[in-house]
């Protein structure tokens, strides 16, 4: 019989205790197991984990437990192929046929990086008609250049920069053809060379087989959880009504099992499989909130953090608002402390961002996954109100 209290460790600074309470009240009420970290004015100022990586609850979360952050990931990435922007010179804005000679044709050939980086490149997902010419079954899913050959192989859903529409899956492929085609390595490897082992940041996308053990397990919510109201639309549409939300979402299928499999944690999905701690995540973001020049030069940081498309959302069915491959804060849909902030949030309900005005990076991170979860789960936006009112 497993324990059933959870355990915590880590700190936090004094003045943050605040966040130590809500977060060993969340973890009571709420999660299975989860961290969150918080980093001001470079300075770490909470590092805090707790409760259980397995459903029977016997083994705890320790300080060097990894989790599958989903999207979170796509802030990874979008700081990656930016990186590669700035020291390659890559142009945001010129067709990227010039590089991905198969982008071309029923208006691919107008796609630029910027329109893959706001999700208005008009490929959010894989058609129907589309999975099935490529046999795209859920094993396909770890064939990524199959599943790139289809994605470009389509007519863009909507003609490219008119519209936006959150390419959840998508993203990762279009982000590591692009970088494969001009710079020769994928996301994950550019990640790890540039990010991860300079700066010793725990996150990896593409997970090594010798660190699958540190991997925590994954937990539905509790039965009759309910999905946030603003994400109603867009999960009925996932299995019915929009074209562009279903094969976003559900094109190709996943099988039961799969984001626990060893498969999934090895591969590199730069949209969806990122495995890490909150630490790494709001080191990360923390560093971005100093906007020193030591991650991304000035200017383009700016542009990654300032909104570049805002309003609906051709996948989400809610409104969203994108800059550079981060997700940018707003009352709508709200991803941090302010219209400062940006960064991401993943399935289930994980969140990490930077604000430059408070100078802060946050991460929150869990295994316990909530439906629906556009932005971060309940305990995620209790964690960030704290922070708000121990900043005020």
């Amino acid at each position: 019989m497993g324990a059933e209290r959870p355990r915590l460790g880590g700190r936090a600074d004094p003045a943050f205790r605040r966040i130590g309470e809500v977060f060993a009240e969340r973890l009571a009420a709420e999660e299975l197991g989860a961290a969150v970290c918080v980093v001001v004015d470079g300075r770490t100022v909470v590092d805090l984990w707790g409760g259980f990586v397995d459903r029977r609850r016997s083994v705890p979360w320790r300080r060097d437990t990894l989790v599958c952050c989903f999207s979170a990931t796509k802030g990874m990435a979008a700081l990656t192929v930016l990186d590669a922007v700035a020291e390659a010179g890559l142009d945001l804005d010129a067709p990227l046929h010039t590089h991905w000679p198969e982008l071309v044709g029923e208006g691919r050939e107008s796609i630029t990086l910027r329109h893959v980086l706001t999700h208005a490149a008009g490929l959010p997902g894989w058609r129907p008609a589309t999975a099935q010419a490529f046999s795209l079954t859920a094993d396909a899913l770890f064939d990524t250049a199959r599943m790139t050959r289809a994605l470009v192989s389509q007519e863009p859903f909507w003609p490219p920069g008119t519209r936006h529409g959150y390419h959840a899956r998508s993203f990762g492929f279009l982000l590591d053809g692009i970088l494969q085609h001009a710079v020769g390595e994928t996301v994950g490897e550019r990640f790890a060379r540039r990010f991860a082992g300079p700066r010793e940041v725990d996150f990896h996308i593409g997970l090594p087989a010798a660190e699958h053990a540190r991997c925590s397990a994954l937990a539905p919510a509790p039965a009759g959880t309910r999905a946030p109201e603003g994400s109603a639309d867009m999960l009925r549409a996932m299995n019915d009504a929009a074209p562009a939300t279903a094969a976003a979402f559900s094109v190709p299928p996943t099988a039961r099992g799969t984001h626990e499999s060893a498969a999934w944690r090895s591969a590199s999905l730069p949209a969806m499989n990122g495995h890490g701690t909150a630490r790494a995540l709001a080191g990360i973001y923390g560093t971005l909130a100093l906007d020193d020049g030591s991650l991304l030069p000035s200017s383009l940081l700016h542009a990654a953090s300032t909104p570049q498309r805002e309003g609906p959302d051709e996948v989400l069915l809610q409104r969203s608002c994108f800059g550079l491959g981060f997700m940018c804060s707003r009352p709508s849909l709200s991803v941090g402390l302010g219209e400062a902030s940006f960064g991401h949030a993943g399935a289930g309900g994980s969140l990490a961002f930077a604000d430059g005005d408070a100078r802060v990076g946050f991460a929150f991170v869990m295994n316990r996954l909530r439906p629906g979860a556009v932005t971060g789960n309940a305990s995620a936006m209790a964690l960030v109100d704290a922070l708000r009112g121990t900043l005020a």
